[in-house]
């Protein structure tokens, strides 16, 4: 297993040879990603597996609550000529898509007559656990609100979510088909990551192309530079240097990192048949 160490935790990646043994031993599969950025998130290695092994796969897209309505549409159309997908949201009341996710899953435990198991994968950070204890309606399912935090998955666990129905929740996964600037966030704690300003600045520029007001949004911050952003945002947080008390840019860096990861910089992709912004 890959451990990655960080200043208050030891954070583990789920093994390629742990997902298949699981994955032949589940009913259901189901991949969590983002709706945010399904593209950027979303692993064949999954897909495949679940194929292979004959099993049910689903493609969920959480956190739609960060994206417009007709832009989750968009994506559930894209995805289902190849596989079930469907949008999701645990961070509300309404809790949207847990009843028809509820309601799938007690149809397959119908058609198998007996104990159905659910397998739940996905990178670290999009929200595997709140969805487990969504569907549970409590809280025993731990959860962080950055890869590598306190209550991130550390170990493979069953929970009883309806009557002879169990859900196996499993730490974060890298597939080696994934890539980009989404595995260098959640492939270790923030705290980690050996140049978070290089990282926050790529991000600053996906979003900005994106969103030209992203950053005055959320910080009131008129910036047109990514590195002005980091600098200003150093100096309006107080994070300063001791010694020469020039602006800490690597706090503001992972501010950003932070601000990203938790949907606070508003940010999303469409689907490739939809003309309009995709980095």
């Amino acid at each position: 297993m890959l451990m990655v160490l960080s200043g208050y935790s030891i954070m583990r990646l789920l093994k390629f040879s742990e997902m298949a043994r699981i994955i032949a031993r589940a009913d259901i599969v189901m991949e969590i990603v983002e709706a945010r950025n399904p593209l950027g998130l979303k692993s064949r290695v999954v897909e495949s597996l679940a194929r292979k092994y004959g099993r049910d796969y689903i493609l969920v897209l959480n956190k739609c609550d960060l994206v417009p309505p007709a832009v989750c549409r968009d994506w559930i159309d894209y995805f289902r000529h190849e596989h079930k997908a469907i949008a999701l949201c645990v961070s509300t009341v309404k809790r949207i898509g847990i009843v028809r996710l509820r309601k799938m899953f007690l149809e397959k435990q119908k058609e198998k007559e007996g104990i159905l198991h659910v397998a739940v994968f996905g990178l670290p950070k999009v929200g595997k656990s709140s969805l487990i204890n969504a569907l549970k309606n409590k809280d025993s399912a731990p959860t962080s609100p950055y890869p590598g935090s306190s209550g991130y998955t550390k170990g493979i666990t069953v929970y009883k979510i309806l009557p002879g129905i169990y859900v196996i929740d499993t730490p974060g996964y890298i597939p080696f088909d994934v890539k980009g600037l989404e595995v260098a966030i959640r492939s270790q704690p923030v705290e980690s990551i050996d140049n978070p300003v290089a990282v926050a600045l790529d991000i600053l520029k996906m979003i900005m192309r994106f969103n030209a007001r992203a950053v005055e949004e959320a910080y009131n911050i008129d910036a047109k530079d990514p590195l002005d952003v980091l600098r200003l945002l150093a100096l309006k947080r107080g994070w300063l240097y001791k010694k020469d008390k020039e602006p800490n840019i690597d706090e503001a860096a992972r501010a950003i990192i932070r601000d990203y990861l938790n949907g606070k910089l508003k940010f999303y992709t469409l689907p490739p048949t939809v003309q309009g912004f995709n980095p």
